[in-house]
């Protein structure tokens, strides 16, 4: 049966809906929070404006992960793309910190997805130029040695009897998004989804994205025979993102 739909409003009524453990696999990327910037690029969601205090930001990504460990399946994974800003670079490392103490996951693993191009272009005489992002890749603690990848056994060792596995890397290169698009200067690639879901998703798995902006998960999902949901607080990008998967998006009344 195919489950295909993204909900015009917040994640946390969405998920406060959903069935428990009713998700295989969630991949999404929050806003970023970049409280210090006065500029445009603040402006770069349609209805939304990323300059929360910094303990109300990590108050609100504890209710996130409070509601993953609801919806989410057994050993079923978070893959949470955030990243530094130039702004504010301590926030990715304290909020790994809030959400190891305060709620029931913890880090597993963390990728880098290497850009085509760094976004925005360095203008600062001290940082880096950044490249590359991260992927965190977030279990529940009592999951953290037993979470589903879908890594194949390559080899057996006959003395040690210890199981080899095929190689995959941390280090994944996709483009940076699929097109601009005005509603949301921070989209996804459909090249990076589709690289992720094939290792941490079956086909026919139900994937979550509670920030779904203009589709991109859910065009990768559909990519690869696999179903979608997700949350969207504009309705000018739920609009968008319909659109964009026309004729594949099925609108089902799921709860």
């Amino acid at each position: 049966m195919k489950i295909n739909k993204i909900y015009n409003e917040d994640c946390l009524e969405t998920m406060q809906r959903m069935p428990d453990n009713f998700v295989d696999l969630i991949v999404t990327s929050p806003p970023y929070n970049m409280t210090k910037r006065t500029d445009d690029y603040n402006n770069r969601y349609d209805v939304y404006y990323d300059n929360l205090d910094e303990k109300e930001y990590l108050l609100w990504s504890n209710k996130i992960f409070n509601n993953f460990d609801k919806i989410l399946n057994s050993k079923g994974v978070v893959l949470y793309n955030f990243s530094y800003s130039h702004e504010n670079p301590i926030l990715p490392y304290l909020l790994i910190n809030e959400i190891h103490n305060k709620t029931n996951f913890t880090i597993a693993d963390t990728l880098f997805w290497k850009k085509n191009n760094a976004i925005p272009l360095s203008t600062s005489p001290t940082k880096l130029t950044r490249f590359v992002e991260f992927i965190f890749v977030m279990v529940r603690k009592n999951e953290l040695y037993s979470f589903n990848t879908n890594k194949k056994i390559k080899s057996i060792n006959d003395k040690t009897k210890q199981n080899f596995y095929e190689i995959f890397p941390n280090f994944i290169n996709a483009k940076n998004n699929d097109g601009s698009v005005e509603l949301n200067k921070a989209t996804f690639s459909s090249e990076l989804i589709r690289k992720l879901l094939l290792m941490y998703a079956k086909e026919k798995s139900l994937v979550y994205d509670s920030f779904m902006g203009t589709g991109t998960t859910a065009q990768a999902c559909i990519m690869e025979n696999m179903n979608f949901l997700g949350s969207e607080l504009s309705k000018k990008q739920v609009d968008f993102a319909n659109k964009r998967l026309v004729p594949y998006l099925t609108q089902t009344k799921l709860f």
